[in-house]
C-alpha cells in the first residue's frame, strides 16, 4: 500500500500549483519519510498511516528537488538508473518500490546539499541514502531491482564515490552537448529538469 499509494502520488505531485517548499519543511518531510519509509509495515493500520505519510513527505521532497534553487538533483537515466522520471515508473516491475527510492535518493541528496550550503549535482549522497532504503526493503521483502544491485556492488567494493564523480560527469557534458558552450559557471549549477532533460532518450 505504501509504495503503491507512492507510485500514483510522487511524480504527479510537481504539476500542482503550490506555494514554494522552504528548507524547514522539506527538512522535516524528509524526517517524515525516513521515519515510516523502512518501519514494520505489518499491520495494515500502520501501514495505511505510513503510506500516507510517506507520500506526503515524497511530493514535498520532489517539489523541492524541482523548485528550489538551494539544491541541484541529477534526475538523468544515469543518476536513477531504476526509473525514468520522463516515462515514469508504470509499467516496471516493482513500480512502487522504485518511486520510494527515487524519493529516498532524493532525501538524502537534498539533505546533505542542504547541510553543505553548496548545490552539488553529484549523485553519491543521494545514492548512500537511497541504497540504505533498499537495503531494508530487500531484507523485509526480498525485492530485487537489478540497476541499484549494481549500486550496491560498487559501495560494497568502495568504488560507488568514483562512479558517482563519473556519472556527474557524463550528465554535465550531455548537458554542454545538448545546449552547446562550455557548461555551467561555478556559482551556475545546471537544474534538475536540465539534468533530466539532457538524459539519453
Amino acid at each position: 500500500m505504501l509504495r503503491a499509494a507512492l507510485a500514483a502520488v510522487i511524480l504527479p505531485a510537481a504539476a500542482i500549483a503550490k506555494p514554494a517548499v522552504s528548507r524547514s519543511e522539506v527538512l522535516s518531510a524528509i524526517q517524515v519519510f525516513d521515519a515510516n519509509a523502512c518501519g514494520n509495515l505489518a499491520a495494515p493500520t500502520s501501514a495505511a498511516v505510513a503510506g500516507t505519510a510517506v507520500a506526503q513527505a515524497s511530493n514535498t521532497i520532489l517539489r523541492f528537488a524541482l523548485e528550489s534553487d538551494a539544491v541541484v538533483v541529477d534526475l538523468g537515466t544515469d543518476a536513477v538508473p531504476w526509473c525514468d522520471v520522463k516515462t515514469g515508473m508504470a509499467d516496471l516491475p516493482h513500480s512502487g518500490e522504485r518511486g520510494l527510492l527515487l524519493a529516498a535518493y532524493l532525501a538524502g541528496s537534498i539533505r546533505s546539499q542542504l547541510k553543505t550550503g553548496s548545490a552539488d549535482s553529484n549523485p553519491y549522497d543521494g545514492w548512500v541514502h537511497m541504497i540504505a532504503v533498499y537495503r531494508a526493503m530487500k531484507n523485509r521483502e526480498g525485492v530485487q531491482i537489478p540497476e541499484i544491485e549494481h549500486l550496491l556492488e560498487l559501495q560494497s567494493s568502495g568504488s560507488l564515490a568514483r562512479y558517482a564523480a563519473l556519472t556527474e560527469q557524463k550528465s554535465i557534458d550531455r548537458l554542454k552537448q545538448r545546449y552547446g558552450g562550455t557548461g555551467t559557471a561555478p556559482n551556475q549549477r545546471p537544474s534538475a529538469a536540465a539534468l533530466a532533460s539532457a538524459s539519453p532518450q
